[in-house]
């Protein structure tokens, strides 16, 4: 019996995280594809970047959101450590997505936004790659100078990124109190 109940405190809780993602989540993917859209238009370098710094505000504005007031209830009702896990491992997972998305989003309007080791004719593959990888060592605070934002647009969404780093491991250490280990 003791069994059962573990399922299906499992899979309430799995059901009841993915449901409050699910319009961040939608939000996320809604910018990023918007980007694509964005290069197609014939709009000017400083006006193209300043709406996907717009952007990025709103989409920080999302995942701040989610992760301190809806997220908040489930660690709440839950508190055990691989819920836990899980909820950060989501939420690093869309953060360093969504912002790889924001400096490809730039470069590709601006190749001298990015101080990198891209060349002009590298392939979208290459330059997803490069910032993804920026994202993860700018959200985990490295900070290697391999890739460094030149543009005004690239510093203040890298500055989000640290925010929104800083936010998560405020929120998670906060909470270290209520997280349970079972043995």
């Amino acid at each position: 019996m003791n069994k059962i109940n573990d399922i299906l405190v499992f899979n309430s809780f799995y059901k009841q995280l993915f449901k409050k993602l699910l319009l961040t989540a939608a939000l996320v993917v809604i910018i990023s594809l918007s980007y694509v859209m964005l290069a197609s238009l014939d709009i000017t370098y400083p006006t193209i970047s300043y709406i996907i710094v717009v952007l990025a505000f709103i989409k920080t504005f999302f995942i701040v959101r989610l992760t301190f007031i809806q997220l908040s209830k489930i660690i709440g009702e839950s508190h055990k450590l691989s819920h836990v896990l899980t909820l950060f491992g989501v939420l690093v997972l869309i953060i360093v997505l969504s912002f790889s998305f924001d400096y490809h989003a730039i470069y590709t309007t601006n190749v001298d936004s990015f101080k990198t080791s891209l060349t002009g004719n590298s392939s979208f593959f290459r330059q997803f790659f490069e910032f993804l990888y920026f994202s993860l060592i700018t959200f985990s605070s490295v900070g290697f100078g391999d890739v460094v934002p030149i543009s005004v647009s690239g510093k203040v969404i890298v500055m989000l990124e640290v925010l929104l780093s800083f936010f998560v491991l405020i929120f998670g250490i906060a909470n270290i109190n209520r997280i349970h280990v079972d043995k």
